[in-house]
């Protein structure tokens, strides 16, 4: 097995905890600054997030949707790149949405604030 070419993951990492279903790339020990995931929904994520160390890159795989940032929407659909600073409010719906995503640094669950969407 290579140490730096990896498949897409079979197994869900996250179960569907907003509506989104999240599979980690493993990372080689060598790569400590960022960690990659697929992020998929069909639909749309039930609160904004903020993440509190995290800057996150997305690009869009299939589908399309709209991006929440600081409640402005943002359309996006296949090929784009949605990118996300750190410390900004963000939340996202779409059909059938897939999407890579990057994170710097690796992204922890309890790096995120969590608000209800009004």
């Amino acid at each position: 097995m290579s140490t730096h070419v990896f498949g897409e993951p079979d197994r869900l990492s996250v179960e569907a905890k907003l509506g989104h279903q999240i599979r980690h790339f493993p990372s080689p020990s060598e790569l400590t600054n960022s960690n990659h995931l697929i992020v998929e929904i069909d639909g749309q994520l039930p609160v904004s997030l903020v993440q509190k160390e995290c800057d996150f890159v997305y690009y869009i795989l299939e589908g399309k949707g709209t991006f929440y940032i600081n409640d402005r929407p943002e359309p996006c659909a296949h090929d784009n790149l949605v990118v996300i600073p750190k410390g900004t409010k963000f939340s996202y719906e779409g059909s059938s949405l897939r999407m890579l995503l990057s994170s710097t640094p690796p992204w922890h669950a309890d790096q995120e604030l969590a608000f209800d969407n009004d």
